[in-house]
């Protein structure tokens, strides 16, 4: 089935922009760009809370939108962690930033907004074109109070919340709508108000608007079904297909280990399945090659998400971002943007930056 993500004809396949490898379950990264996504890490960490600097923070994947009255001004709504504090301590202390690009989607991102206080988690934004209004889901609650230094602390259940915005810059107090999940992963259904939601396990829910009950279900996977994910990031294709861009857990499970077999892709026919798990080819992994000729072994790859080109079908990807962190950089996170395919330099090129 080229994982739905390509065409057959006269014996001939063929992937669609984007894919690459025989089945077509690979993503076509290209060479990142250094000093370019989030990545706030190299100053001297601030001792103060968070109160709109970047200084030594840490950050933690994010979604890239494009602002809709600049065109040429970008927008990342990332995980950032207050007080200075690394990944380890991202329970309680990460909280939800705007950030904003003016050199294209790559980036460099800079601070521009606190969006969501700690313990605020794993935002994903979505436009509702029925709604008129932007969808920010993340987990956690606005008003936990912190420690007075950088350690993790168990906060349970996990729980869902929702917040929305007509301009990403005023939200609305955020509801929670899943009470033990995580994971948020949005996508409106081009069809009306109706909202998908995949969330951890790749349970899929199903709202009839963003402000209806959440708790349908239409496809949870039987025990065992699939392999260990986590993160999923949820689309539909132009031919109506849907995907799912998951953190593969196999290294952790088998060995112990946070890579480098990182990026899992499940798809279907239909929204409520049947999904099937690419075993074959991986859809990227911890390896990132830059285009000043070097490559990094990062020590973990995980939140995946894409940016599509918002023209035409809107459904080719053209920039992968994730949560990273390197070897030997010890607590230390940051959002890495890396491109995808050709459609991604012509992408950069139509801005006239």
């Amino acid at each position: 089935m080229l994982s739905l993500n390509g065409v057959c004809s006269n014996s001939t396949c063929l992937c669609d922009p984007g894919w690459r490898s025989t089945d077509c379950g690979e993503l076509d990264l290209r060479p990142a760009t250094k000093g370019t996504g989030y990545n706030h890490t190299f100053a001297n960490a601030s001792t103060s809370p968070l109160s709109g600097g970047t200084a030594g923070n840490s950050s933690w994947g994010g979604q890239i939108v494009r602002d809709r009255h600049s065109p040429t001004t970008f927008h990342l709504i990332t995980s950032q962690f207050s007080h200075g504090c690394g990944l380890s301590g991202w329970k309680p202390f990460s909280t939800i930033i705007r950030a904003e690009s003016t050199t294209g989607p790559r980036g460099p991102y800079f601070w521009a907004q606190d969006v969501k206080a700690a313990f605020t988690h794993n935002p994903t934004v979505v436009w509702s074109a029925a709604d008129q209004l932007y969808l920010l889901f993340h987990i956690g609650a606005d008003d936990y109070p912190l420690p007075d230094t950088c350690k993790h602390q168990t906060i349970a259940p996990n729980n869902i919340s929702l917040s929305t915005s007509p301009d990403l810059r005023a939200w609305t107090s955020s509801r929670q709508i899943l009470t033990n999940a995580t994971n948020p992963a949005p996508w409106p259904l081009s069809s009306g108000n109706e909202i998908a939601l995949a969330v951890e396990d790749n349970i899929i829910h199903l709202a009839a608007r963003y402000d209806a009950s959440y708790a349908p279900t239409v496809f949870q996977p039987a025990p065992g079904a699939q392999p260990w994910t986590e993160d999923p990031f949820l689309w539909r294709d132009a031919r109506g297909h849907w995907h799912l861009l998951v953190h593969y857990m196999v290294d952790v499970e088998e060995r112990g280990e946070k890579g480098p077999r990182v990026g899992g892709h499940l798809y279907a026919r239909e929204l409520g399945g049947p999904w099937v798990f690419n075993n074959r080819t991986l859809a990227y992994n911890t390896t990132v090659a830059f285009d000043d000729g070097t490559t990094v072994e990062l020590y973990r790859r995980e939140r995946p998400k894409l940016f599509f080109d918002e023209g035409d079908d809107g459904r080719v990807p053209l920039f992968l971002v994730n949560g990273v962190q390197e070897a030997g950089r010890g607590k230390e996170s940051w959002t890495l943007v890396q491109p995808i395919g050709e459609a991604a330099a012509r992408y950069e090129r139509g801005l006239g930056l």
